[in-house]
């Protein structure tokens, strides 16, 4: 059942027993005051009727006090009780019927055989057809004779009247559900509106709207719920979409692994296939072959930056302390055949200081910025390193004057075959995976560091290790 037909109802069910059981209970208390006020006036009517009749009996000679005269007397004491209505009756103590002001039906009542000196008044009702009697009798002793009193007042017109209110009750109550149908209906539609938006958002985002979000407005749980779900959806957003961007990446790393296998096996098996089948001479012979050797060192290359890349990601860091001077100067003999080569100059000035971490990673980083900086620059190029000391932080520093990066490129050379001029890269044998190492690399480490660069001008890349004390703004 829907959130709205469970309000529904229950507003419905409350009101019909809320509105049920007062008005049953006001009726109720109406006509039991009302039979309590006919009891009381019953009884009053009785008392005085039995006082009458004993001041005009003890008014009579006893000698007059016969069965004969007490209907006379009777007759003389209820003419002052004629606009009553009521029925008046005396028995004797054998409960012969003496007198009686008018005829009735109504016989045979129960209170007269209980009535003694012990108990002289009792009552009862006696229902006659439609007619509902309240019979009120006392017992009287004058000169040793006993008198049985007997008084019958019509109480119809209660029962008639809690009927009548009954009656009206029921046309109330079903001109109040028709209007309370209506009330509760556009109350639960309004209670309910914000579930229903709520759902139709969650229903949207679940068909793949993921920019659907509810409204938050109101302060009730509803709009707590709301936010709930909004910082969710965010969340599930993001998620989504950095997943999104991880397929992406696997797939253009796929993509580009295929590719940059493919291109040295293109030109191996090309020149291989020559070699096999054609008669070549001495000097072809010697081309080929250095093609062969060339493709096969980039592929030696390309599987020992990604063996690099495996190991740095799943090994055991062996983690000491390292001479940061100790460091660059082994990166940078390492780089310096190439540098020679392309007439590339490198200044260092350093601050003594020590780090931790594991050399052979450390130095890979390193020595892969110095042949990214190389490879940036035309031949005639410098290279600068700088290091300066913290407390309990270390600043590197290496700087290039070579083509420098685009704004938007930055962000994405840390990506595994990323290339920003991709025939450059492969000339000098590159396969676009140095920087993804370096990033691997520092990650483990816990340092941080930042590329700043300006196309045409150069790049700074600035490593902090262990960089908590280290502010942005000396990076």
């Amino acid at each position: 059942m829907k959130f709205f037909w469970k309000i529904y109802f229950s507003f419905i069910a409350v009101f019909l027993a809320a509105f049920g059981l007062f008005g049953t209970w006001m009726i109720q208390m109406a006509f039991e005051n009302s039979y309590q006020k006919a009891l009381e006036d019953g009884e009053w009517d009785n008392r005085m009727y039995q006082l009458a009749f004993e001041m005009n009996l003890s008014s009579m000679d006893e000698e007059n006090r016969t069965e004969e005269m007490i209907p006379v007397m009777a007759a003389a004491v209820v003419q002052n009780f004629s606009s009553t209505g009521n029925i008046y009756r005396i028995y004797n103590e054998e409960q012969k019927l003496l007198y009686e002001s008018q005829s009735s039906s109504v016989r045979g009542t129960d209170v007269l055989p209980v009535l003694s000196e012990e108990q002289p008044c009792s009552y009862s009702l006696y229902r006659l057809g439609d007619q509902t009697w309240l019979v009120y009798a006392c017992w009287s002793s004058m000169g040793g004779q006993v008198y049985l009193l007997e008084s019958l007042t019509d109480i119809s017109s209660i029962y008639a009247e809690s009927v009548s209110y009954y009656n009206m009750y029921r046309m109330m109550m079903l001109v109040l559900i028709l209007v309370m149908t209506v009330i509760v209906f556009v109350v639960a539609g309004m209670l309910t509106r914000s579930v229903n938006r709520l759902s139709h958002t969650t229903r949207r985002f679940t068909n793949g709207d993921l920019d659907a979000r509810a409204s938050e407005s109101g302060g009730d749980e509803i709009a707590e719920l709301s936010k709930d779900f909004n910082r969710m959806a965010a969340t599930l957003s993001d998620k989504m979409e950095e997943l999104t961007l991880q397929a992406q990446r696997q797939e253009d790393f796929t993509a580009s692994f295929s590719h940059e296998l493919k291109t040295p096996l293109t030109s191996i098996i090309g020149y291989a296939d020559m070699l096999r089948t054609m008669d070549c001479t001495k000097e072809e012979v010697v081309d080929a072959a250095g093609y062969i050797y060339q493709q096969g060192k980039r592929l030696e290359n390309l599987s020992r930056k990604m063996l690099d890349m495996i190991v740095a990601g799943k090994q055991e860091l062996s983690l000491r302390a390292l001479d940061v001077e100790n460091l660059v100067d082994e990166a940078v003999r390492i780089t310096e055949e190439s540098r020679q080569t392309q007439n590339v100059t490198l200044t260092v000035d350093l601050e003594e200081g020590c780090i931790e971490g594991d050399r052979t990673l450390l130095i890979s980083a390193v020595t892969n910025i110095l042949e990214n900086a190389r490879r940036a620059m035309p031949s005639g190029g410098q290279i600068r390193i700088r290091g300066k000391n913290y407390p309990n932080s270390y600043l590197l520093c290496i700087s290039d004057n070579g083509c420098g990066i685009e704004a938007e490129e930055i962000s994405r050379i840390t990506e595994a075959f990323y290339m920003i001029d991709k025939s450059r890269a492969r000339k000098e044998g590159g396969a676009g995976l140095g920087l993804a190492l370096c990033s691997r690399i520092l990650a483990l480490h816990a340092a941080r560091w930042k590329i700043f660069s300006r196309p045409g001008k150069g790049t700074d890349i600035a490593i902090s290790f262990r960089c908590g004390e280290v502010q942005d703004e000396d990076l």
